[in-house]
């Protein structure tokens, strides 16, 4: 590839990076003038906040439903972004009509109970999560009535649903997965060395950055709860975007530092960030709360608390990618030393 046509296909990378970019940034910013969420935004505003229901005990008929009113208030801090949730219980569920705001807000919640759920009283634990989140959970008894069964044995008190293989393994096989695809991005291509590998390490560049801003703008827990993991992430942007228009941009010494930059800083990134999973996040206020927590958060996908579909694939982009992007520049390396000596 000549320098002009590196220089466009650059030119062309940065350009794409700037609109991803300016599209994050004004969707932060429409979020933050038109939602109450964004008010008084920053990381450093965060609380605690209470949770109070207008009942502590309803009845409710097999099959039917009931509403019961509550309140979130700002304990302690400033206001930021709140979610409101309840425990899970086999037959029983829970909505919200306003479920995460900042406090203080206030809605209803409807509780229904399925035909099938025995006779009984059930407890469902109120609390919240985010930014401001609850010191105490606030509970709410549900007493079943009307039930009608075969069975002359008298219902469970309470129902405790058995956790699937999927809640149990699944995210230590998907982060598993996700590791040993990263091994073969980093290997594979080394070995391969065929010509054009540049332009997958470009389009990795691409990927693997939007990634990390996907995880620096919308990623409240990693801000929240991990602020140091947030600022080191921030650092490893930076300085990718800086390496890359160095790589793009110079020539001789300092294009082989930046290319040992992007090389290098994509390797050790990846390399924490399977620490992390694996230790458990430490450094961060969530850590030590279980054994597979690194794993959960990282590439739990939604399947257990705290991970979502999209932190975790997120997570995983950044991963492999930073996998192609250490390949690719350092193959290229391999490649000019052999053309240098021909």
């Amino acid at each position: 590839m000549t320098i002009k046509r590196k220089q466009l296909f650059g030119a062309i990378v940065l350009i794409v990076m700037s609109v991803f970019i300016l599209s994050m940034i004004s969707g932060t910013s429409v979020h933050a003038t038109n939602s109450p969420i964004g008010k008084d935004a920053s990381p450093f505003s965060i609380g605690t906040s209470s949770i109070s229901l207008n009942k502590t005990s309803v009845t409710i008929k097999s099959g039917g439903s009931v509403t019961v009113s509550y309140n979130v208030k700002l304990s302690s801090g400033k206001s930021w972004g709140t979610k409101i949730g309840s425990n899970s219980l086999s037959g029983i569920s829970v909505s919200f009509s306003k479920g995460y705001a900042d406090p203080p807000y206030s809605g209803t919640a409807t509780i229904s109970v399925a035909s099938s759920v025995n006779n009984g009283t059930y407890t469902l634990s109120f609390s919240a999560t985010g930014d401001d989140p609850s010191s105490s959970s606030t509970s709410l008894h549900v007493n079943v009535i009307d039930h009608t069964s075969s069975k002359v044995t008298p219902p469970p008190s309470k129902v405790t649903p058995g956790k699937s293989f999927t809640s149990l393994y699944g995210s230590d096989i998907a982060g598993a997965s996700v590791i040993i695809l990263f091994i073969l991005a980093a290997l594979v291509p080394m070995v391969v060395r065929r010509t054009g590998m540049i332009l997958a390490g470009y389009a990795s560049f691409v990927i693997s950055m939007g990634s990390a801003i996907f995880l620096v703008v919308e990623d409240s827990l990693l801000r929240s709860s991990g602020y140091l993991h947030w600022i080191l992430l921030l650092v490893f942007l930076a300085g990718m975007i800086i390496a890359m228009l160095g790589y793009i941009f110079t020539k001789g010494k300092l294009k082989d530092t930046a290319r040992k930059g992007l090389a290098y800083g994509s390797i050790f990134m990846s390399i924490a960030m399977i620490l992390d999973a694996a230790l458990g996040l430490p450094l961060s206020s969530i850590s030590n709360i279980g054994s597979s927590l690194g794993f959960k958060y990282l590439f739990g996908f939604g399947i257990s608390a705290p991970s979502t579909v999209a932190v975790s694939l997120a997570f995983s982009f950044l991963l492999i990618f930073n996998g192609l992007i250490f390949s690719t520049f350092m193959s290229s390396n391999t490649k000019s030393k052999v053309n240098s000596s021909s």
